[in-house]
């Protein structure tokens, strides 16, 4: 039987972090509402001791949602999450929407963090062992993003918590690197979506928390922002009628809030339709669990 439910991307939940989305509950809503929820990487935050064990124990939990609601759930990793899934990209709609976490556009993945140095010097480490007819492919990208996200913890036991507009204030320098990021992001991906992905004329990324839609050379670039500071988040909606974009928003009390789809579109693209490509992706969840 067909499921006439869309499909819903979002990223940066951060599952078990304070201040994100703290327990799996939180997303009862939209689980119920699609027939596929796509996460685009930092979907559980298994990396900082803090939060470890709940980052857990709550992507079982939605997993189990998932299945109680017949909702497929495909992940993709991110900084936070690099060994989750091998899966960091999906090409869908022909060819015309890339979707990808967003990490992968600088060597230091998050330039802000006290541990860019790690970061960078791994990445760089990483690409020069990659043999140089495959130095520029998406793969080789990938390879370097996935394996300096992991240096972090590898030298530092964690990755410590995040940064917070407080910490910034306390480091001005800070500042400065998350405000470049954010002014450049969009450009960084439109530029790699040219390299990997040159049909796209949609990419959609998270990573840096800051949602916005820009239109850069053709092609639109949707950043679904996150589930916490500074926001908003954003869904993207996609069946066969074509993309909206909606805000997501938070409601009922802070001991039992839940996160629900307004109404109102913020952009729409009818020319990106949902294809059967969707259907055909396997969750491996199950295997990286």
């Amino acid at each position: 039987m067909s499921d006439s439910r869309p499909t819903l991307f979002i990223s940066d939940v951060h599952l078990g972090r304070t201040g994100m989305v703290a327990t799996a509950d939180e997303l009862d809503e939209l689980v119920e509402r699609v027939s596929t929820l796509v996460i685009n990487g930092d979907v559980a935050e298994l990396h900082v001791a803090e939060w470890t064990d709940a980052a857990a124990r709550e992507l079982d939990r939605l997993r189990a949602r998932c299945g109680r609601s017949d909702t497929r759930l495909v992940v993709l990793a991110g900084n936070h999450d690099p060994e989750l899934t091998p899966r960091r990209h999906l090409v869908l709609a022909e060819g015309r929407l890339l979707v990808t976490h967003g990490d992968a556009v600088h060597e230091s993945l998050a330039p802000w963090s006290d541990a860019a140095g790690i970061i960078r010097a791994r990445h760089r480490e990483v690409l020069a062992a990659i043999p140089e007819d495959r130095r520029d492919s998406l793969e080789a990208a990938f390879e370097a993003a996935r394996e300096a996200a992991k240096a972090e913890c590898e030298a530092l036991g964690d990755l410590g918590r995040p940064t917070t507009p407080l910490a910034a204030l306390r480091k001005p320098w800070k500042i400065a690197s998350i405000g470049g990021f954010w002014l450049s992001h969009a450009r960084r991906m439109h530029r790699f979506a040219d390299a990997h992905a040159p049909s796209a004329s949609v990419v959609l990324v998270g990573h840096t928390h800051r949602a916005g839609i820009e239109r850069i050379g053709g092609r639109t670039i949707i950043n679904t922002g996150c589930f916490g500071v500074p926001g908003p988040a954003l869904g993207v909606v996609l069946d066969e009628r074509g993309l909206d974009v909606r805000r997501l928003v938070r409601h009922g009390s802070r001991s039992g809030s839940r996160w629900r789809i307004a109404e109102r579109t913020l952009h729409r693209d009818p020319t990106i339709r949902l294809g059967a490509g969707i259907m055909e992706i396997d969750d491996d969840l199950a295997a990286a669990g």
